[in-house]
């Protein structure tokens, strides 16, 4: 049984091995009265979701009230709002997207919600700048008093959702009709 080799030299069925004992350590912990891990997962993911809600209704009411025209401004009005943002740099020294830090939590900027990627972010204050139209996208951004150059990721996003808005625009208007 130890080396899962039967007498006749063929080995034991050891299928779902690690579920079988993770099953078995759930029950010995309920038995014994104490508290599950997944009881435990189950609360920290609840406690989660209120906190990116929170996180999320923070950023628009700071995209809606202030109208941020640089990345700098928008780190500061959220930082006023107790949620610090923080840019998430790559090796090759480039900007990647954005982490929020909030009562002891710290999110990527897309699992807060999907609207709040990094490209969306920036999108969004590009949009500030020019009076309702986009700008184009550049390839590098001044972050905290610092130039970083856009991960090619994030500026193609960018320049994705940018296009994106500008068709449905046009179209709106009725435009090439």
């Amino acid at each position: 049984y130890v080396n899962r080799i039967d007498f006749d030299g063929k080995a034991y069925n050891d299928s779902f091995i690690g579920k079988r004992s993770q099953w078995a350590a759930e029950k010995v912990a309920k038995d014994m009265g104490l508290t599950t891990v997944k009881e435990v997962q189950l609360e920290k993911e609840l406690d989660s979701i209120q906190i990116r809600h929170e996180i999320k209704d923070i950023h628009h009411r700071v995209m809606e009230n202030e109208r941020p025209q640089t990345l700098d401004g928008y780190i500061r009005a959220m930082k006023e709002r107790n949620v610090e943002v923080i840019p998430s740099i790559n090796r090759a020294n480039r900007l990647q997207g954005f982490r929020f830090k909030y009562q002891g939590y710290n999110f990527k900027a897309s699992e807060v919600h999907r609207s709040m990627s990094g490209g969306k972010i920036m999108g969004q204050l590009s949009r500030h700048k020019g009076m309702g139209k986009t700008l184009g996208v550049g390839k590098s951004v001044q972050v905290l008093g610092k130039t970083l150059e856009m991960s090619a990721n994030l500026a193609s996003g960018m320049a994705k959702n940018m296009l994106k808005k500008t068709i449905k625009r046009a179209i709106d208007r009725g435009i090439g009709y």
